[in-house]
Protein backbone atom coordinates (compact mmCIF):
# COMPACT_ATOMS: atom_id res chain seq x y z
CA UNK A 1 0.00 0.00 0.00
CA UNK A 2 2.73 2.63 0.79
CA UNK A 3 4.17 1.95 -2.49
CA UNK A 4 1.20 2.28 -4.48
CA UNK A 5 0.50 5.32 -2.81
CA UNK A 6 4.12 7.43 -3.60
CA UNK A 7 3.50 6.04 -7.00
CA UNK A 8 0.19 7.36 -7.02
CA UNK A 9 1.54 10.57 -5.90
CA UNK A 10 4.44 10.95 -8.45
CA UNK A 11 2.09 10.28 -11.44
CA UNK A 12 -0.24 12.77 -9.96
CA UNK A 13 2.94 15.34 -9.31
CA UNK A 14 4.36 14.85 -13.42
CA UNK A 15 1.34 15.19 -14.87
CA UNK A 16 0.59 19.06 -13.35
CA UNK A 17 0.62 22.16 -15.06
CA UNK A 18 -0.12 25.66 -14.53
CA UNK A 19 -3.29 25.25 -13.39
CA UNK A 20 -2.00 23.09 -10.45
CA UNK A 21 -2.62 22.86 -7.02
CA UNK A 22 -2.00 21.66 -4.13
CA UNK A 23 -3.47 21.82 -0.41
CA UNK A 24 -0.95 19.77 2.21
CA UNK A 25 -1.69 19.23 6.28
CA UNK A 26 -0.73 17.93 9.02
CA UNK A 27 -3.02 17.56 12.63
CA UNK A 28 -2.25 16.24 15.58
CA UNK A 29 -4.96 15.11 18.25
CA UNK A 30 -4.47 14.29 22.03
CA UNK A 31 -6.65 12.90 24.55
CA UNK A 32 -8.07 10.41 27.82
CA UNK A 33 -6.16 7.05 28.87
CA UNK A 34 -2.85 7.90 26.52
CA UNK A 35 -4.93 8.83 22.97
CA UNK A 36 -2.45 9.69 20.50
CA UNK A 37 -3.71 10.36 16.71
CA UNK A 38 -2.12 12.26 13.62
CA UNK A 39 -3.16 12.72 10.06
CA UNK A 40 -1.18 13.85 6.98
CA UNK A 41 -3.70 14.84 4.13
CA UNK A 42 -2.72 15.67 0.43
CA UNK A 43 -4.51 17.01 -2.25
CA UNK A 44 -2.52 17.25 -5.43
CA UNK A 45 -4.87 18.19 -8.26
CA UNK A 46 -5.09 20.20 -12.22
CA UNK A 47 -7.93 21.33 -13.86
CA UNK A 48 -10.72 18.83 -12.92
CA UNK A 49 -9.17 15.95 -11.59
CA UNK A 50 -7.40 15.90 -7.84
CA UNK A 51 -5.27 13.16 -5.88
CA UNK A 52 -5.81 12.87 -2.17
CA UNK A 53 -3.06 10.62 -0.56
CA UNK A 54 -3.44 10.47 3.05
CA UNK A 55 -1.65 8.83 6.14
CA UNK A 56 -2.82 8.58 9.80
CA UNK A 57 -1.62 6.73 13.02
CA UNK A 58 -3.39 6.34 16.37
CA UNK A 59 -2.36 4.67 19.85
CA UNK A 60 -3.83 4.51 23.25
CA UNK A 61 -3.74 2.42 26.58
CA UNK A 62 -7.54 0.98 25.96
CA UNK A 63 -7.26 -2.54 25.98
CA UNK A 64 -8.54 -2.86 22.36
CA UNK A 65 -5.34 -0.82 21.26
CA UNK A 66 -2.87 -2.24 24.09
CA UNK A 67 -0.34 0.56 23.43
CA UNK A 68 0.42 -0.48 19.96
CA UNK A 69 0.24 1.95 17.31
CA UNK A 70 -1.87 1.36 14.10
CA UNK A 71 -1.02 2.86 10.72
CA UNK A 72 -3.96 3.70 8.00
CA UNK A 73 -2.71 4.86 4.54
CA UNK A 74 -5.50 5.65 1.49
CA UNK A 75 -5.46 6.80 -1.77
CA UNK A 76 -8.70 9.18 -2.95
CA UNK A 77 -9.11 10.29 -6.44
CA UNK A 78 -11.45 13.67 -7.95
CA UNK A 79 -13.12 14.20 -11.02
CA UNK A 80 -15.34 17.14 -11.21
CA UNK A 81 -17.84 16.74 -14.08
CA UNK A 82 -20.11 19.73 -15.25
CA UNK A 83 -22.97 18.65 -13.47
CA UNK A 84 -21.13 16.67 -10.31
CA UNK A 85 -17.86 15.41 -8.86
CA UNK A 86 -17.11 11.72 -8.67
CA UNK A 87 -14.83 10.62 -6.12
CA UNK A 88 -13.48 6.84 -5.47
CA UNK A 89 -10.82 5.63 -2.67
CA UNK A 90 -9.09 2.71 -1.34
CA UNK A 91 -7.36 2.11 1.69
CA UNK A 92 -5.74 -0.53 4.50
CA UNK A 93 -4.65 -0.92 8.04
CA UNK A 94 -2.06 -3.38 8.05
CA UNK A 95 -2.27 -5.78 10.85
CA UNK A 96 -0.85 -4.82 14.85
CA UNK A 97 -2.09 -6.44 17.83
CA UNK A 98 -4.30 -9.11 15.81
CA UNK A 99 -6.14 -6.56 14.38
CA UNK A 100 -6.25 -4.78 10.23
CA UNK A 101 -8.65 -3.69 7.88
CA UNK A 102 -8.85 -2.60 4.16
CA UNK A 103 -11.72 -0.46 2.56
CA UNK A 104 -13.29 1.05 -0.48
CA UNK A 105 -16.18 2.93 -2.10
CA UNK A 106 -16.81 6.20 -3.62
CA UNK A 107 -18.92 9.32 -2.98
CA UNK A 108 -20.67 11.99 -5.62
CA UNK A 109 -21.54 15.68 -4.70
CA UNK A 110 -24.13 17.31 -6.97
CA UNK A 111 -23.76 21.31 -7.12
CA UNK A 112 -27.13 23.14 -6.64
CA UNK A 113 -25.78 26.60 -6.87
CA UNK A 114 -23.44 28.71 -9.04
CA UNK A 115 -20.30 29.11 -7.41
CA UNK A 116 -19.05 25.70 -7.31
CA UNK A 117 -15.86 24.36 -7.67
CA UNK A 118 -15.15 20.70 -6.80
CA UNK A 119 -12.60 21.27 -4.40
CA UNK A 120 -14.09 24.23 -2.33
CA UNK A 121 -17.84 22.72 -2.21
CA UNK A 122 -19.89 22.68 1.13
CA UNK A 123 -20.93 18.97 1.16
CA UNK A 124 -18.93 15.83 1.06
CA UNK A 125 -15.47 14.92 1.97
CA UNK A 126 -12.88 17.55 2.24
CA UNK A 127 -15.99 20.34 2.16
CA UNK A 128 -14.98 23.96 2.46
CA UNK A 129 -16.67 26.12 -0.17
CA UNK A 130 -19.61 28.04 -1.39
CA UNK A 131 -22.92 27.40 -2.67
CA UNK A 132 -25.55 24.75 -2.04
CA UNK A 133 -24.64 20.82 -2.46
CA UNK A 134 -26.45 17.71 -1.33
CA UNK A 135 -24.33 14.29 -2.39
CA UNK A 136 -24.23 10.57 -1.03
CA UNK A 137 -21.27 7.60 -0.72
CA UNK A 138 -20.82 4.25 0.22
CA UNK A 139 -17.56 2.45 2.02
CA UNK A 140 -17.35 -1.13 2.34
CA UNK A 141 -14.56 -2.14 5.10
CA UNK A 142 -13.43 -5.55 6.04
CA UNK A 143 -12.37 -5.99 9.62
CA UNK A 144 -10.21 -8.50 10.25
CA UNK A 145 -9.26 -10.21 13.46
CA UNK A 146 -6.99 -13.16 14.58
CA UNK A 147 -8.70 -15.19 17.06
CA UNK A 148 -6.75 -17.81 18.38
CA UNK A 149 -4.83 -19.10 15.19
CA UNK A 150 -7.89 -18.40 12.81
CA UNK A 151 -8.16 -14.74 11.14
CA UNK A 152 -12.22 -13.76 11.37
CA UNK A 153 -13.31 -11.36 9.08
CA UNK A 154 -16.19 -8.61 9.44
CA UNK A 155 -17.73 -6.79 6.43
CA UNK A 156 -19.22 -3.14 7.32
CA UNK A 157 -20.65 -1.30 4.56
CA UNK A 158 -21.61 2.46 5.33
CA UNK A 159 -24.02 4.32 2.94
CA UNK A 160 -23.95 8.14 3.83
CA UNK A 161 -25.93 11.14 2.88
CA UNK A 162 -24.66 14.82 2.68
CA UNK A 163 -25.74 18.39 1.99
CA UNK A 164 -24.22 21.92 2.39
CA UNK A 165 -25.31 25.65 1.79
CA UNK A 166 -24.16 29.28 2.58
CA UNK A 167 -27.28 30.62 4.92
CA UNK A 168 -26.80 34.44 5.45
CA UNK A 169 -23.36 34.01 7.38
CA UNK A 170 -22.95 30.62 8.27
CA UNK A 171 -21.80 27.75 6.03
CA UNK A 172 -23.81 24.75 7.18
CA UNK A 173 -23.31 21.09 6.62
CA UNK A 174 -24.89 18.23 7.54
CA UNK A 175 -24.54 14.13 7.08
CA UNK A 176 -26.75 10.94 7.87
CA UNK A 177 -24.73 7.33 8.01
CA UNK A 178 -25.72 4.08 8.62
CA UNK A 179 -23.99 0.79 8.67
CA UNK A 180 -24.63 -2.75 8.16
CA UNK A 181 -22.65 -5.84 9.17
CA UNK A 182 -22.39 -9.18 7.77
CA UNK A 183 -22.01 -11.93 10.22
CA UNK A 184 -18.85 -11.89 11.91
CA UNK A 185 -16.83 -11.96 14.96
CA UNK A 186 -14.08 -9.61 14.10
CA UNK A 187 -14.23 -6.33 16.04
CA UNK A 188 -14.35 -3.17 14.41
CA UNK A 189 -12.20 0.09 14.62
CA UNK A 190 -13.96 3.49 12.98
CA UNK A 191 -13.45 7.05 11.93
CA UNK A 192 -16.76 8.09 12.20
CA UNK A 193 -17.67 11.02 10.55
CA UNK A 194 -17.54 14.08 12.80
CA UNK A 195 -15.24 12.85 15.56
CA UNK A 196 -11.55 14.06 16.10
CA UNK A 197 -10.05 10.34 17.14
CA UNK A 198 -10.93 6.45 16.07
CA UNK A 199 -13.45 4.67 18.33
CA UNK A 200 -13.21 0.47 18.81
CA UNK A 201 -16.90 0.30 18.17
CA UNK A 202 -19.91 -0.63 15.79
CA UNK A 203 -22.03 2.12 15.09
CA UNK A 204 -25.59 1.79 14.00
CA UNK A 205 -26.09 5.27 12.63
CA UNK A 206 -24.25 8.67 12.96
CA UNK A 207 -25.64 12.23 12.19
CA UNK A 208 -22.91 15.16 12.25
CA UNK A 209 -24.33 18.93 12.12
CA UNK A 210 -21.51 22.25 11.17
CA UNK A 211 -21.44 25.27 11.12
CA UNK A 212 -18.40 27.82 10.08
CA UNK A 213 -18.47 31.62 10.55
CA UNK A 214 -16.29 32.83 7.72
CA UNK A 215 -15.47 36.45 6.62
CA UNK A 216 -13.87 36.95 9.99
CA UNK A 217 -10.15 38.63 9.53
CA UNK A 218 -8.20 35.80 9.21
CA UNK A 219 -10.65 33.83 11.69
CA UNK A 220 -13.19 31.17 11.06
CA UNK A 221 -14.53 29.73 13.93
CA UNK A 222 -17.05 26.24 13.70
CA UNK A 223 -19.39 24.46 15.79
CA UNK A 224 -20.55 20.81 15.78
CA UNK A 225 -21.84 18.17 16.94
CA UNK A 226 -22.16 14.48 16.18
CA UNK A 227 -24.81 11.94 17.65
CA UNK A 228 -23.78 8.16 17.32
CA UNK A 229 -26.22 4.77 18.17
CA UNK A 230 -24.20 1.73 18.44
CA UNK A 231 -24.86 -2.18 17.98
CA UNK A 232 -23.98 -4.50 20.97
CA UNK A 233 -25.94 -2.59 23.82
CA UNK A 234 -23.76 0.23 23.84
CA UNK A 235 -25.15 3.57 25.09
CA UNK A 236 -25.83 6.53 22.35
CA UNK A 237 -23.02 8.79 22.36
CA UNK A 238 -22.69 12.72 21.78
CA UNK A 239 -19.72 14.64 20.43
CA UNK A 240 -19.53 18.67 21.05
CA UNK A 241 -16.88 20.45 18.80
CA UNK A 242 -15.41 23.95 19.00
CA UNK A 243 -12.95 25.30 17.16
CA UNK A 244 -11.46 27.86 14.56
CA UNK A 245 -9.60 28.08 11.02
CA UNK A 246 -6.83 30.56 10.49
CA UNK A 247 -6.45 31.43 6.90
CA UNK A 248 -2.92 33.19 5.65
CA UNK A 249 -3.17 32.84 2.17
CA UNK A 250 -0.72 30.47 0.93
CA UNK A 251 -0.44 28.55 4.59
CA UNK A 252 -3.55 27.97 7.52
CA UNK A 253 -3.75 26.15 11.19
CA UNK A 254 -6.78 25.24 12.99
CA UNK A 255 -7.42 24.05 16.74
CA UNK A 256 -10.40 22.64 17.96
CA UNK A 257 -11.76 21.05 21.23
CA UNK A 258 -13.99 17.86 21.35
CA UNK A 259 -15.84 16.48 24.56
CA UNK A 260 -17.45 13.22 23.89
CA UNK A 261 -20.18 11.99 25.91
CA UNK A 262 -20.10 8.09 25.82
CA UNK A 263 -23.03 7.62 28.14
CA UNK A 264 -21.35 6.70 30.77
CA UNK A 265 -18.55 9.16 30.92
CA UNK A 266 -17.43 12.42 29.35
CA UNK A 267 -13.77 12.14 27.29
CA UNK A 268 -12.08 15.28 25.94
CA UNK A 269 -9.69 15.61 22.74
CA UNK A 270 -7.39 18.28 21.81
CA UNK A 271 -6.38 18.68 17.69
CA UNK A 272 -3.93 21.37 16.49
CA UNK A 273 -3.05 21.47 12.64
CA UNK A 274 -0.98 23.39 9.95
CA UNK A 275 -0.97 22.92 6.02
CA UNK A 276 0.48 24.79 3.25
CA UNK A 277 -1.94 25.37 -0.04
CA UNK A 278 -0.86 26.91 -3.25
Amino acid sequence: MKKFLLAAVFCAVSGLNAAAYFNGGLSQTTGPHGYSGANLDLVIGSGNLAFEPSFATYTSNDRSINGKTFRTYALRGEWEAKKCTLAGFAGATPEVNKYSNKFFGGDITFPLASGYRGHSRLAGPGASGSGIDVGAGLKRTIHTQTIGTVDKDTGQTEGSVFAGAKILMLNVSASYTGYTYDAGQASAQNFIPGLNFELAAKPRSSVNVKLDLPGQPLLTPFVSYTGTKYKGGLADSSAYLLGAYIDLRIAAANVSYQIFDSGSGKDSFLSVGAGIKF
